[in-house]
C-alpha cells in the first residue's frame, strides 16, 4: 500500500478562496477573502454579530442521587439572530441534544453540564430518543456514507468477506447503493472524553444501539453492545458507571458511533462534565492541584438562567464552526455537505467527474460524500452564532472547549475601537488548566508569548511562544481553562474573542489566518458598571500557586512507535490541470511488478487523494505500514505498565490524538528527516536535532495532544484498567474514515480483546 504524504488537494482548496493578505491589529497578518468560506446557503455576512446573549449551560438536573436519566432527542433552537442583517426572518434550526428524560425545559445545544464528584460514581441511562412524536425512528439530519467502515446498520455484506453484519465496510460490490446516503434509524454511543472508566462504560464505537423498536432489516444494536461485562435489557438504552476517580477536571461528553461521529456531532449532542472535588456535606472544595489561592466562581447550577450571567464567574464555553442553509419563509437548518465536491472546493458535485466506490464500471475507492475535512463559515458558541456577554469588571473564569469538527483555533482577545475594529490593546489569557487538571504553573499567552508565572505576584520577561503567530493554540477536542481579567475596564469597553487558525487543514505555523469578516470572530465581552455588583474573591492570576502533579513520573516499560499517514487512491487516477482541477484518466491497471502510482505516474497522472488519513506502526528500520480499524490489535500494553507512544507524523496535517482511559504526559517533540526532493517526511523515518520541550501549556496531564507534522510527538501514559479502548485523531472526519484504531489494556487471553477482537480486513479498505 502506497501512502503519500502531500495532501494534493490542499492547493486547489487555498485557490478556490482567492485570499489577500491584510494587517490588523498588534501586527496580526490576516486574509481578507473575496467571499466568506463556502457554506450553506446563508451568506454568513448577512448574519449580524454580538446582538444575542451568551447561553449558559445549568447544571444537569439528576434524577436520583448520582444518577442521571439522560435522552438523545430532537430540538429546535435559536442559534441565529431572530432576524438577518435585511431584516429576514431566520427560525429555529432543527439539532439533536442531550436532555433529561421527559423534561423538555433541560434540552439545549449544548446539552447542560454534568457536575461530578471526584471519587463518587455517577450512573447514566443514556436514552436513544431519536423518534417523531409517535415513535418512529427518525432519519439522520445529514448525509450518511455508508460506504466507510462504519455501524453498517443494514448489515450489508462486508468486503472483508464475513458475510452480512453490523460494523463493517460493505463490500463494494453492493453497487450504487454505497453512493446513496444512509435514510435508517440514527444508531448512538455516548463516550465522557476524558474519563477514567472502564471499557463497558466507555461508549466503545461499536458498541452503538438504535431507538426502540427498529423498524425490520436493521440491527438494534453494534456488534460490541452489552458487551464487557455490561447487559443493558432495556431496547435504546445504555446504563453505564462512571467511578471518576481521578482529579478534578474538564471533560465532555459527544457521541461515539462507528463512521458517524462526525454526523452525530455536528447535528448537537456534546456537553461539558465537570468533576469537582467535594467535601462530605457536598461543599465544593478547591481543585486538584491548587496550593495557594481561590479560582473565580460560582459556576452554574440547576437554578441558572441560561440568559442571564449576573453572579456567574465560572463558564463552561464550547466553540464550534456551523454552517446553515435557509429557505424562503426563513427556515433554517444545519448545513453539512452530501458529496466530496466540497472539500475539493467545488460548488456542485457533478464538477468531480472520478467513480466513487460502488460504481459499476470503474471500480473506485474513494467515498461519494465523506470529506476529508470539513470547515464552516459561522462560529457558534455554546449554541449561539457570534454571542456576547455582558461581564463585570473582575475575573472571569472561563473553561474553554474546541469543540469543532476539523478546524483548529488560535484564540486571543483585543480591545474593539470606537470604529468596531480590534485595537492594538491585547488582553491576556492566563491559562491554568488543561484537559486532565491544572498546570503546574499559571501560563501567561498572548499574540507570540507564552510565559509561565512564578506564583509570587510578578511577571517575569514574556517568554516566546513556538511561533509569533502562535495565541492560544486549541486542536480539536483539547480544552484550555483560563481566567481573563477585566478588573479596572471602563464601563462598554468591548474585548473581542478572534480566531486566527486557517479556514483549512491546519500544519503548524506560519500559516494563513482565518477570514476577520467570519470565521476570524468568535465573540464579545462587554464590560458593565464602573464598580463589580458581586465582591470579587479570586486570587489575581500572577498569584495563585499550583503543585506539580506530573512529578515523579512512573518507570516506563515499553514504547510503542506509532505512525499518522495518508492514503491516496489505489483506484483513481487523475491529472490536474493549471486551474487546479482534477481530470480522470480511466483504464490505469498496474501491470505487476508495476504499483497502481507507477502506472498512473506512466500515464501523466497521479493518485487520486486522500483516500484517508490513517494510523500505523513504525518498524525497527523506520518503515511505517498502515493499521486499520479492522486490523488485529497491534497496541497491548499491560496492565499497570506504563508506556512511551511515539507518534511519528509524516503526513500533511497536524493531527490531534487522543487516547481513551488514559490521562498522558507530553514528554517531548522531535524533527523528522525530509526529502530534499520532495519536502516530504523522508522514509526510511529518522530523527534530525534534539528533543523540544512541550509548550507551558502542555505541562500537566492531558488526554489529546497535538501531533504536526514532520516531528515525532512523545507521550507517556500509565494503562490501569483492563480491557478494549481505542485511540484516535480528533478531526472528527478523519476519525470516521480509519484514523482510530482499537487498543488492549491487559492479557487478552483473559479480557474481552481476544477471539472477540475485530477480524483481519481485505488490504486496501
Amino acid at each position: 500500500m502506497k501512502i503519500i504524504h502531500a495532501m494534493q488537494n490542499s492547493f486547489v482548496k487555498t485557490a478556490a478562496f482567492g485570499a489577500a493578505v491584510l494587517v490588523l491589529g498588534a501586527g496580526i497578518a490576516q486574509v481578507a477573502f473575496a467571499v466568506p468560506p463556502p457554506g450553506g446557503n446563508l451568506n454568513p455576512r448577512s448574519i449580524p454579530k454580538y446582538v444575542s446573549p451568551l447561553v449558559i449551560p445549568p447544571e444537569m438536573p439528576q434524577s436520583a442521587t448520582n444518577q442521571y436519566d439522560i435522552e438523545v432527542v430532537p430540538h429546535n433552537q435559536q442559534i441565529l439572530p431572530l432576524v438577518d442583517n435585511d431584516g429576514n426572518p431566520l427560525s429555529a434550526t432543527p439539532v439533536w441534544t442531550y436532555g433529561t428524560t421527559g423534561t423538555p425545559a433541560t434540552r439545549n445545544y449544548p446539552a447542560f453540564t454534568i457536575e461530578a464528584t471526584t471519587d463518587v460514581n455517577a450512573e447514566v441511562i443514556w436514552r436513544n430518543n431519536l423518534v417523531d412524536a409517535m415513535g418512529n425512528p427518525l432519519p439522520h439530519l445529514l448525509s450518511v456514507d455508508r460506504s466507510l467502515h462504519w455501524a453498517n446498520t443494514e448489515e450489508l455484506p462486508c468486503a472483508d468477506g464475513s458475510g452480512a453484519r453490523t460494523d463493517c465496510r460493505p463490500d463494494p460490490a453492493a453497487g450504487l447503493i454505497l453512493q446513496q446516503p444512509y435514510t435508517g434509524p440514527v444508531p448512538i454511543i455516548t463516550h465522557v472524553h476524558g474519563a477514567h472508566v472502564g471499557p463497558e462504560s466507555d461508549g466503545y464505537p461499536e458498541a452503538w444501539y438504535l431507538p426502540p423498536n427498529p423498524p425490520a432489516g436493521f440491527a438494534p444494536t453494534g456488534r460490541l453492545a452489552n458487551q464487557f461485562g455490561m447487559v443493558n435489557t432495556v431496547d435504546g438504552v445504555a446504563t453505564f458507571n462512571y467511578p471518576n476517580d481521578q482529579p478534578s477536571t474538564t471533560l465532555w461528553y459527544h457521541d461515539h458511533t462507528l463512521g458517524m461521529t462526525r454526523l452525530n456531532v455536528y447535528a448537537g449532542p456534546a456537553g461539558f462534565w465537570l468533576i469537582r472535588n467535594r467535601d462530605a456535606n457536598g461543599n465544593i472544595e478547591p481543585e486538584t492541584g491548587l496550593f495557594d489561592g481561590t479560582l473565580p466562581g460560582p459556576a452554574p447550577d440547576t437554578t441558572q438562567n441560561p440568559f442571564d450571567a449576573t453572579g456567574i464567574f465560572e463558564i463552561p464555553i464550547v466553540i464550534q464552526d456551523r454552517s446553515f442553509n435557509v429557505d424562503a419563509a426563513g427556515n433554517t437548518s444545519l448545513f453539512y455537505p452530501d458529496n466530496r465536491a466540497f472539500f475539493e472546493g467545488l460548488r456542485q458535485a457533478q464538477q468531480l467527474r472520478i467513480p466513487f466506490i460502488g460504481d459499476p464500471v470503474d471500480p473506485s475507492d474513494i467515498p461519494a460524500i465523506w470529506n476529508p475535512e470539513a470547515f464552516f463559515n459561522v462560529m457558534v458558541v455554546n449554541g449561539v452564532s457570534w454571542p456576547f456577554l455582558n461581564v463585570e469588571p473582575q475575573r472571569y473564569r472561563l473553561r474553554l472547549l474546541n469543540g469543532c469538527n476539523s478546524r483548529f483555533l488560535n484564540l486571543a482577545m483585543f480591545v474593539v475601537g470606537m470604529n468596531g475594529k480590534i485595537t492594538n490593546q491585547e488582553v491576556p489569557f492566563f491559562q491554568i488548566g488543561a484537559e486532565q487538571g491544572l498546570l503546574p504553573q499559571v501560563v501567561r499567552i498572548e499574540t507570540g508569548f507564552a510565559t509561565p508565572l512564578p506564583g509570587d505576584g510578578t511577571t517575569p520577561a514574556l517568554m516566546p511562544a513556538p511561533d509569533p503567530q502562535q495565541a492560544l493554540l486549541m486542536g480539536l477536542a483539547e480544552r484550555a481553562d483560563v481566567i481573563v481579567d477585566f478588573t479596572g475596564m471602563a464601563p462598554g469597553t468591548r474585548i473581542r474573542m478572534i480566531n486566527t487558525a486557517p479556514d483549512a487543514p491546519f500544519g503548524g505555523f506560519p500559516d494563513v489566518p482565518a477570514d476577520p469578516g467570519t470565521t476570524g470572530q468568535v465573540m464579545e465581552f462587554v464590560v458593565g458598571a464602573d464598580n463589580p455588583l458581586t465582591p470579587d474573591s479570586s486570587t489575581p492570576p500572577a498569584e495563585l500557586v499550583f503543585e506539580d502533579q506530573t512529578a515523579d513520573p512512573p518507570v516506563e516499560a515499553n514504547t510503542q512507535t506509532l505512525a499518522l499517514l495518508e492514503e491516496v487512491s489505489e483506484q483513481v487516477c487523475v491529472s490536474v490541470n493549471p486551474a487546479g482541477r482534477f481530470n480522470y484518466i480511466p483504464g490505469v491497471v498496474p501491470v505487476p511488478p508495476q504499483t497502481f502510482e507507477e502506472a498512473c505516474i506512466a500515464v501523466g497522472g497521479v493518485p487520486f487523494g486522500p483516500k484517508a488519513a490513517v494510523l500505523g506502526t513504525v518498524d525497527a528500520a523506520g518503515f511505517p505500514s498502515v493499521q486499520l480499524w479492522g486490523d488485529q490489535i497491534a497496541q497491548n500494553p499491560a496492565l499497570n505498565s506504563t508506556e512511551v507512544w511515539e507518534l511519528y507524523n509524516a503526513s500533511a496535517d497536524a493531527h490531534p490524538i487522543h487516547l481513551h482511559l488514559v490521562k498522558f504526559e507530553v514528554m517531548d517533540r522531535q524533527d523528522l528527516a525530509l526529502d530534499p526532493l520532495t519536502g516530504e517526511t523522508a522514509v526510511p523515518i529518522s530523527l534530525v536535532g534534539a528533543p523540544m520541550a512541550p509548550s507551558p501549556t502542555e505541562a500537566g496531564f492531558k488526554d489529546t495532544v497535538i501531533a504536526l507534522p514532520g516531528q515525532v510527538t512523545r507521550l507517556r501514559a500509565t494503562f490501569d484498567i483492563p480491557g478494549l479502548y481505542v485511540w484516535h485523531c480528533h478531526i472528527v472526519e478523519h476519525e470516521d474514515n480509519e484514523m482510530m484504531v482499537p487498543y488492549c489494556v491487559g492479557d487478552s487471553a483473559t479480557t474481552f480483546c481476544g477471539p472477540q477482537a475485530p477480524p483481519p480486513m481485505v488490504a486496501g479498505f
